[in-house]
């Protein structure tokens, strides 16, 4: 990663698209930084459902939704996606 980057801090992602060979990117707020309590994946929240998480060379895509009145309130994973190789995160 390019940039130090702290939660709270707006950021922009930037890889390229294994669907379409292209450098794309998408913009959020950091929920988790590495090194963040031993942590080593960033993740930003990119919309209400969804969280794009950031090792040191890939991005990949983690889809919630809110659970069926179970036990909890807590939202489950429906689906994760690999994005691409990672070409820079730069904050906004």
């Amino acid at each position: 990663m390019n940039e130090e980057v702290e939660p709270g801090d707006e950021v922009e992602i930037a890889y390229e698209s294994t669907r379409s060979g292209n450098t794309v990117s998408r913009t959020g707020t950091v929920v988790q930084a590495p090194e963040d309590n031993g942590k080593i994946v960033l993740f930003v929240e990119t919309d209400d459902n969804q969280l794009t998480g950031v090792t040191s060379d890939y991005v990949f895509s983690v889809s919630s939704r809110e659970s069926d009145g179970d036990t909890d309130d807590r939202s489950r994973v429906q689906r994760t996606s690999s994005l691409g190789p990672l070409v820079s995160v730069t904050n906004r």
